[in-house]
């Protein structure tokens, strides 16, 4: 794709003016004590799935009459995913008033960093885990205290694309009994959403992603890709979305931003953080004492909730 300097420009822009001063100009705001309880599978007991791997960490704050909820799926190239990484940001976000729940999955083999580990599974296993977790987590909302109509879902990096795939290709939702309209809004942070376009751009940075990487976690064929694409059902989108991309991922992101536009699509946000990397970005959303990047996450929450369900 040709660079556009105008557009960056403008981008970024739209990104800066909004928050010169942010960090001073920040008013107080009430955070919550957390009731955590960590490693709570979402399978039977007695189901071969069932695992450490497939369990969930709830972090709900506590004094909140019935939270909306936000599950969170890390990322890690769908094979080194850790939901316990990824609890300083849950409780960041849990701390200002809504349940978080980390989902962990089954992992594809790893094969980029390491440790390596030659077995695991590959799509579309791991978007059938989150299905189940996301099924789990709306049945047991009166254990926990949270709404189970305001249920809301997103990831980084591979767990971007499996929050929107979930969303978008309603097979996974209507196999629990589900559908798009229990998920009140999506947040994928730098995702690819086409994944032969996500192997082209790899592939040229360095042609042994095609047998480490892609192959393994989506299978060897082009209609496997295909078929593990959010973009392949993107006609069937209607869920609300706030979507992050940084200047790794930027690539993708403004791809999925044209489709949509395309085919008259609104209902969704951009952020494109470009002063981030894809390392970056995580480290400063779960890290970081202020994020203006947190507080868009919090906000589209908050507004979503607000705003009156298009079905209704």
């Amino acid at each position: 794709m040709k660079f556009q300097p105008k557009r960056w420009v403008a981008y970024l822009w739209m990104l800066i003016l909004p928050f010169m001063g942010w960090a001073q100009t920040q008013p107080e705001v009430k955070t919550y004590s957390l009731a955590e309880t960590p490693n709570v599978p979402y399978y039977p007991e007695d189901s071969e799935l069932a695992s450490n791997l497939t369990q969930v960490n709830f972090l709900i704050p506590e004094g909140v009459d019935n939270p909306p909820v936000f599950l969170w799926i890390g990322g890690g190239a769908w094979a080194y995913v850790n939901r316990h990484q990824e609890m300083a940001l849950c409780r960041k976000i849990a701390e200002r008033g809504i349940a978080v729940v980390s989902i962990g999955h089954r992992l594809s083999p790893a094969l980029i960093w390491e440790p390596k580990r030659e077995t695991g599974i590959k799509h579309p296993e791991h978007v059938k885990d989150v299905a189940k977790a996301f099924k789990f987590v709306k049945d047991h909302a009166a254990d926990y205290g949270y709404n189970p109509d305001q249920m809301f879902i997103g990831g980084f990096s591979s767990g971007a694309h499996l929050s929107t795939l979930l969303a978008m290709d309603k097979r996974y939702l209507e196999a629990e009994g589900l559908s798009q309209d229990d998920i009140r809004g999506i947040i994928p942070v730098g995702g690819g959403y086409d994944i032969p376009h996500y192997r082209v751009e790899l592939i040229k940075e360095d042609p042994s992603y095609e047998t480490n990487h892609i192959n393994p976690v989506f299978g060897d064929t082009h209609e496997e890709h295909v078929d593990a694409s959010p973009v392949t059902y993107i006609d069937d989108f209607k869920v609300p979305m706030l979507m992050v991309s940084e200047n790794s991922t930027y690539v993708y992101s403004v791809v999925f931003e044209q489709l949509l536009r395309e085919i008259g699509y609104t209902n969704f946000q951009v952020l494109n953080a470009h002063d981030q990397d894809h390392g970056s970005l995580w480290r400063h959303l779960s890290n970081a004492e202020n994020s203006m990047y947190r507080e868009y996450i919090l906000d589209f929450i908050r507004v979503q909730c607000e705003t009156k369900p298009a079905t209704e």
